[in-house]
């Protein structure tokens, strides 16, 4: 099992925890926000530059928001590894997250660990 102690995120506690991704032939340890409620993995497209990603090859499709705003998203399945742990699973890079946090969702990762969110000692845990 790998436990993360929940980090402070906007003078709160929150799931907010280091997870490696695989780019340019070394690990890249990222700060991302485990959300159940994300079904994808969400990284700020200036991680990609950071990763050695070129967005013009990855798979492009849109999400609506509110007011109707479509917003470009850019997939590529990467490598991640959580504690010892890597897995391979799709990410998608957004320039629209402005100044919130990289999400750790669901797809890739929710279904390769169960996931364990405990508010009262302020851990989340990867199994």
């Amino acid at each position: 099992m790998i436990r993360f102690d929940y980090s402070v995120f906007r003078d709160a506690k929150a799931p907010v925890i280091p997870v490696e991704f695989w780019g340019r032939g070394r690990w890249h340890n990222l700060w991302v926000y485990v959300d159940s409620g994300a079904s994808l993995t969400v990284l700020h497209t200036y991680e990609a530059r950071r990763l050695g990603i070129n967005l013009r090859g990855c798979k492009k499709f849109y999400i609506v928001s509110a007011g109707d705003r479509r917003i470009p998203i850019y997939l590529k399945t990467l490598r991640l590894r959580l504690g010892r742990r890597a897995v391979t699973a799709e990410v998608g890079f957004c320039a629209a997250l402005g100044g919130a946090f990289n999400l750790l969702g669901r797809k890739g990762v929710f279904d390769k660990f169960k996931v364990t969110f405990d508010d009262r000692r302020e851990t989340v845990s990867f199994a």
